[in-house]
């Protein structure tokens, strides 16, 4: 087979040199059945999937200045669930697929690099895989998915695609409130999920006038703030916040396509701010700084680092090295991070098979991670403290104005 290569795409490129033991860059995204899933047909399911998306099968290489991906004849098998989530998939040096496929019991497992993908474009991979394989389940001619893109579409770089030069002035970040405390052995994170009713919630977030990222964004400051020395009350507590470009920009690839903002305020853990409150601040923020100019300047300075003269002839080790001290910078300019990638759908023949899905990620401090099916809203939280009092006081939060919780976590001895 003629091998194809793919430059990583512009935020991906700082992914390889970032990743670590301790945050491996990995997410996954788990549908929970009705039914325990059959690994037999999940195989065929997964064999017919990457058929469509092409772009999946690559594998990392390492050039002289830049990584990149190159079409590989691996081929991805089904697994039993077998280490903990999130776990490393790329190793430097190892020719290996940038994702993985596994279940247990009645769920499914996608974990993906996110140098291959970000939250949307491994959406699409799953929302497919799983309709392929309810579809041979249960014997139903496969219906169409919602997402409707050619392979040179989902292969598509929309970072240079829409780059420009306008730049806007940006505005430096002070250090965020970091968390500190024990945690897990060997590199481990903790998975807490609660899923809650996602009517009533849209009803309590229109009750509050704001948007249901605004609502989740404000109880996590505050689960935080509540958890905050006094000693430290003057450092703000910081969310940082993926946004999905696609919906500024007509793309519909499947590579990265996101940005990231960043909404905060310090917080005095004496005299927490009332929700209500909160919330509408936190979608006023929001708003203010995901406008299209401000995403356009995003994309633009992505590009521009990439663009730099001295970038292009700097080698890899080097670039490695800036790379890495970049990442490690940015990480001190929020507190935890709040990703919500919006509902998921499936073909009408066959949803009601599933009873939920849900998304984490790795991280070396503390990530939720938003996404709906039907009426469930699944909130996961991933760390790797062993503390999980922010998590407790989030969904408390909620079961104190009347939503019902249900709590579901992976265990850690």
């Amino acid at each position: 087979m003629m091998k194809k290569w793919v430059r990583l795409d512009n935020a991906a490129k700082i992914f390889p040199a970032a990743a670590s033991d301790a945050n491996t860059l990995v997410f996954r995204y788990t549908c929970e059945l009705f039914e325990p899933v059959d690994p037999v047909i999940l195989q065929e399911a997964l064999d017919s999937t990457i058929e469509e998306f092409d772009i999946f099968q690559y594998v990392m290489r390492r050039g002289l200045f830049w990584y990149y991906l190159e079409s590989t004849d691996l081929r991805p098998v089904v697994r039993e669930e077998y280490k903990s989530p999130c776990s490393r998939l790329y190793e430097p040096g190892r020719r290996s697929l940038l994702y993985e496929v596994t279940y247990y019991r009645t769920t499914i497992n996608l974990e993906v690099y996110h140098a291959l993908t970000d939250g949307t474009g491994a959406l699409h991979f799953m929302e497919l895989l799983v309709t392929k394989y309810l579809s041979k389940k249960h014997n139903i001619p496969e219906p169409p998915t919602y997402y409707d893109a050619s392979k040179t579409q989902m292969d598509d770089d929309s970072f240079r695609r829409f780059a420009s030069k306008k730049s806007l002035s940006r505005k430096k970040l002070p250090n965020a409130y970091h968390l500190r405390g024990m945690k897990y052995s060997e590199n481990r994170i903790s998975v807490i999920r609660g899923n809650m009713p996602l009517s009533k919630m849209l009803e309590l977030s229109r009750s509050y006038g704001c948007t249901l990222t605004a609502l989740l964004g404000a109880a996590l400051i505050n689960a935080i703030g509540a958890t905050v020395p006094v000693s430290m009350a003057h450092k703000p507590v910081v969310v940082a916040i993926p946004v999905n470009l696609r919906k500024y920009f007509p793309s519909v690839s499947a590579r990265n396509f996101f940005s990231m903002v960043h909404v905060g305020r310090t917080v005095d853990p004496l005299n927490l701010p009332d929700l209500r409150e909160l919330a509408v601040w936190f979608g006023k923020e929001l708003a203010e700084k995901t406008t299209p100019e401000n995403m356009l300047d995003d994309i633009n300075s992505y590009a521009g680092a990439e663009s730099h003269p001295i970038a292009r002839i700097t080698p890899l080790p080097i670039k490695n090295l800036v790379l890495r001290y970049a990442y490690l910078h940015a990480q001190k300019k929020d507190t935890a991070t709040l990703s919500n990638v919006g509902a998921i759908k499936l073909p009408l023949e066959v949803e009601g098979y599933v009873r939920s899905f849900s998304i984490c990620n790795a991280t070396n401090r503390i990530q939720a991670c938003i996404c709906s099916y039907r009426d469930v809203l699944s909130v996961s939280f991933s760390t790797p403290f062993v503390s999980s009092d922010v998590q407790r006081l989030f969904f408390r939060t909620f079961s104190a104005l009347g939503i019902d919780v249900e709590i579901s976590a992976n265990r850690l001895d």
